[in-house]
């Protein structure tokens, strides 16, 4: 059997800051022990818009447990 080995994920950093967090960076420590969904997207595809809703939704429903980060 192979053995695994813990990797650490690197923080997640951007060019352009964080936006609708009230200026507070989101770190991985905020994260832990959260299901996070990264969402790629871009306003060009009507598919990424259309599922804004639903994930909006999601995250509502899911407050303590889900939390979606959108990548632009």
């Amino acid at each position: 059997m192979a053995s695994h080995a813990r990797v650490r994920a690197p923080e997640l950093i951007g060019e352009g800051g964080w936006l609708n967090t009230g200026g507070t960076p989101v770190t991985l420590a905020d994260l832990r022990g959260k299901i996070v969904v990264l969402d790629f997207w871009t306003f060009c595809c009507i598919n990424c818009l259309h599922v804004l809703d639903e994930l909006r939704e999601l995250e509502e429903r899911h407050r303590d447990t889900v939390v979606i980060v959108g990548v632009h």
